[in-house]
């Protein structure tokens, strides 16, 4: 049962993570007003299939579901080195898609979307699936006498 509460997570993280870059490069590159969802759906997709075509997904479901002695802080960290390394695979692969101030502005993002989806997804599994492997970081400073 522990591991179907990981993967839920894991999976609620990265749809997160997918609709809110998608919903920043809506902003970056523009929308038909008429069309925001709709652009915000296909931007969506397309990073969902890029998280796969990467191996994103494959190394942050492995992360969530197997490292459960990590803090808090180590899973989001892990989070966003993860995400790094995905993006420049990805860019290299399609050549360089994106101008160099896009880029950064990109993965800047991505970062801080990616730490905000993994820090919330931590939090939420701490309260939901609690367990007795995890560092003392993770409880209260206050034990029970």
């Amino acid at each position: 049962m522990q591991k179907i509460k990981r993967i839920t997570i894991w999976l609620l993280e990265t749809l997160s993570e997918a609709t809110l870059l998608g919903m920043f490069l809506v902003l970056l590159f523009g929308y038909d007003k008429e069309h925001f969802a709709g652009g915000l759906f296909i931007y969506a997709s397309f990073i969902f299939i890029f998280f796969g075509l990467t191996g994103y997904l494959l190394t942050t479901i492995l992360v969530r579901i197997f490292w459960d002695r990590l803090s808090i802080w180590q899973n989001s960290a892990i989070a966003i080195t993860l995400f790094l390394i995905h993006f420049e695979i990805l860019n290299i692969g399609i050549g360089g898609a994106f101008a160099p101030h896009d880029r950064y502005r990109i993965i800047t993002a991505g970062v801080c979307i990616a730490f905000a989806c993994t820090l919330g997804g931590t939090l939420i599994l701490n309260k939901w699936a609690p367990t007795d492997n995890r560092p003392i970081s993770t409880y209260s400073q206050t034990e029970p006498s």
